[in-house]
C-alpha cells in the first residue's frame, strides 16, 4: 500500500539525513552634561599618534553573538540563504542572549529547532511559489527584480549587483522604501570599508553586509600582521584565529602564528568557550598589539586551535573578536583591550566611545574611540548613566518607549547596550505593542513582525529624562518580498518570549542611532545625540 507523506514530514526526513547542515541553519556563525571621566578630547590634549589608513549564545560568563548572515551556508539547500530563515536565526539567538542576560528561563535547543521547523515550514509554503515566479521571470529575461536577495548561492545570482568598497554617495531618504544600497549590501554580503578616523586614538568601523556587524583593524606580532576583529561590547574575550587550527576559515582568513610573529608566546592554558552548540578551543598567549596607533607589547590574548562551523566558516569575513565588555565577563580571566591600554598608561581613561555606521547613509562614518570621546560626532553633551549590570554588560534604566507620540505601556525597565546584536528585543507585551501602534503591522507568531517598508513611524527611548530618536529606516530588517522594496517588510524589533518582565536588549538598530560610551574605571555610560 502506498503511503503518502505530507510536505512536513518529508521535510523532517530530509532534515534527519542532514544534522550538520540544520545545526548550521539554527547556530550560524553582538541627565545632564557629563563630567571629567567622559570629558571631549576637544578640550583635552591627547599625545599624537599615527593613525591607520561587532542569535545570541552565551558562556556561563562570557557573552558573544554573531552578526547572522548567509556566510557559509550549504549550495545544495535552497533555504539556506532565505532573509526569513535568517531572521529566524537572529530571534533564536537574541532570545538567547535575551534569556541569559535577564535571568529568565533560557531557550533549549530543542526549542529553537522547533521554531527553525516552524518558520522553514511557512517558508516552503509561502516563498517558493515566489522563487518559481522569479525563475519564470529571469527566464522571460526580465531582469529588473533584485529577486537575487532570495536566490541561493548556486543560481549564481548573488552579488550581480557590484558596489564599491566606498558604498554609496547619496543618502537614501526615509519613507521611500527599504533602501536599494542596504539590499544590495546584503545580496553580495558585502563589507563597506571604514572611513577616516576624525581624531587620534580612532580606528574606523567597517560594515558588515545590512548593518549586521562592525569590524575594526588591529595589527598583531613582530610582523605586524593585519587582523580584522569583530566588535563586540557584549563580551569580555578577545582573541585571533591561530596558524594550527586545521579547517579555520576560508583562504582569506589571517591566522597568528610563531611563521608571522616571533614575538608570539602561546603558553598551556587551554580554554573551551562554548556559544550554543558553536564553540571554539584557545591557547592563552602573548603578543604585541597594535589598536589605534597605541602599541601593547606582551597583551594576553587567546589564539584558537579549533572553531566550530559557526566561528571557522569559510565565509566568515573576521579574523577574531574584541570584547569590550567589562573585564569581569571574561571567561579567561585577562583583561579587555581598553583596561589593558589603561593600565599600560596609553590612554588617560578606560573610555570607548563608539558611532555605528549605516549603508543606506551612502558614506560610513562609523569609528571607534580609545580613551576618549570624540566630540565632534556629539550633537550638545553626553549623558551620563550609571551601569545597572552587575556582571560586566553595558545597562541602563530605561524610563519610557515611545512610537511616535505614543508612550508603550509597561515599558520602563532596563536595556543592555549591545554591539554585537543586531536586532531590538522587547518582552512579548512591549513588542506587541510598538506594532499594535503601527498602520499595517503584524506578528507572524514566531517573535517576529512584519510592517510596511514605507513607514515613516519613529521609535524613541528615554533613559533618565533623556530621549533619543531611532530613523525609521533602522525599524526595517529586510524586506520580506525582494521585487518590491515599497511593500511589506520584516521588523528589527522582535519579541523575548522567556517568562516574565525582562529587559530590552538594544543592538546596532537602535544603536545606530546615538553615539555609545563606556568607561569601565567609573562603569558609566554615555549616550549623546549625533552631529
Amino acid at each position: 500500500m502506498a503511503v503518502i507523506q505530507s510536505p512536513f514530514l518529508r521535510l523532517i526526513a530530509v532534515l534527519a539525513t542532514m544534522p550538520a547542515l540544520f545545526d548550521q541553519l539554527l547556530f550560524p556563525d553582538a541627565s545632564g552634561a557629563l563630567a571629567a571621566p567622559f570629558d571631549s578630547p576637544n578640550n583635552t590634549t591627547l599625545p599624537g599618534v599615527q593613525e591607520p589608513s561587532f542569535d545570541v549564545y552565551l558562556s556561563p560568563s562570557a557573552g558573544i553573538q554573531l552578526p547572522l548572515a548567509p556566510r557559509d551556508a550549504d549550495e545544495s539547500d535552497t533555504l539556506a540563504e532565505n532573509p526569513w530563515m535568517h531572521l529566524q536565526q537572529h530571534i533564536n539567538h537574541a532570545k538567547r542572549r535575551h534569556a541569559q542576560i535577564n535571568d529568565l528561563p533560557v531557550p533549549t535547543d530543542d526549542e529553537l529547532r522547533a521554531a527553525m521547523l516552524k518558520r522553514r515550514s511557512w517558508v516552503e509554503k509561502e516563498w517558493l511559489p515566489l522563487q518559481r515566479r522569479d525563475a519564470a521571470d529571469a527566464k522571460a529575461g526580465d531582469s529588473s527584480s533584485l529577486s537575487s536577495y532570495f536566490a541561493r548561492s548556486s543560481d549564481k545570482m548573488i552579488g550581480m549587483v557590484r558596489r564599491s568598497s566606498s558604498g554609496s554617495n547619496q543618502l537614501e531618504a526615509r519613507g521611500n522604501g527599504y533602501p536599494s544600497s542596504e539590499a544590495k549590501a546584503a545580496q553580495q554580503h558585502s563589507t563597506t570599508n571604514a572611513g577616516s578616523p576624525s581624531m587620534s586614538h580612532t580606528s574606523g568601523l567597517s560594515i558588515e553586509a545590512n548593518d549586521v556587524g562592525y569590524f575594526v583593524q588591529v595589527h598583531i606580532g613582530s610582523n605586524n600582521a593585519k587582523f580584522t576583529m569583530l566588535v563586540d561590547s557584549g563580551s569580555a574575550d578577545t582573541w585571533v584565529t591561530g596558524s594550527n587550527c586545521n579547517g579555520c576559515g576560508g583562504s582569506n582568513r589571517n591566522k597568528l602564528g610563531s611563521s608571522n610573529s616571533k614575538s608570539l608566546n602561546i603558553q598551556n592554558d587551554q580554554f573551551k568557550i562554548s556559544y550554543g552548540t558553536g564553540s571554539v578551543t584557545l591557547n592563552k598567549a602573548t603578543d604585541s598589539i597594535t589598536i589605534a596607533g597605541m602599541k601593547l607589547d606582551n597583551y594576553n590574548l587567546g589564539v584558537t586551535t579549533k572553531e566550530s562551523s559557526q566561528f571557522g566558516g569559510s565565509k566568515i569575513p573576521f579574523d577574531g573578536l574584541m570584547g569590550l565588555a567589562g573585564s569581569s565577563l571574561s571567561t579567561t580571566g585577562e583583561k579587555t583591550p581598553i583596561d589593558a591600554l589603561f593600565d599600560s598608561n596609553k590612554v588617560d581613561q578606560p573610555i570607548v566611545g563608539y558611532r555605528l555606521g549605516r549603508v543606506a547613509d551612502g558614506s560610513n562614518k562609523g569609528q571607534i574611540t580609545f580613551g576618549a570621546v570624540d566630540g565632534s560626532q556629539v550633537s550638545g553633551s553626553l549623558h551620563e548613566l550609571d551601569n545597572q549590570s552587575k556582571n560586566g554588560y553595558w545597562e541602563v534604566k530605561l524610563d519610557n518607549v515611545k512610537v511616535g507620540s505614543k508612550s508603550i505601556s509597561g515599558s520602563s525597565s532596563t536595556a543592555t547596550l549591545d554591539t554585537g546584536t543586531s536586532l531590538i528585543v522587547a518582552p512579548q507585551a512591549q513588542a506587541d505593542a510598538i506594532h499594535d501602534a503601527i498602520d499595517g503591522a503584524k506578528s507572524d507568531g514566531q517573535g517576529g513582525y512584519t510592517l510596511p517598508c514605507t513607514t515613516n513611524q519613529q521609535l524613541s527611548f528615554t533613559f533618565s529624562g533623556q530621549t533619543y530618536t531611532m530613523d525609521s529606516r533602522d525599524l526595517l530588517f529586510s524586506p520580506s518580498d525582494s521585487n518590491n522594496l515599497q511593500g511589506t517588510c520584516v521588523s528589527a524589533v522582535s519579541a523575548g518570549d522567556n517568562g516574565g518582565n525582562g529587559g530590552w536588549l538594544l543592538g546596532a538598530a537602535f544603536l545606530k542611532n546615538v553615539y555609545f560610551a563606556t568607561n569601565s574605571k567609573t562603569n558609566q555610560i554615555g549616550l549623546g545625540k549625533l552631529n
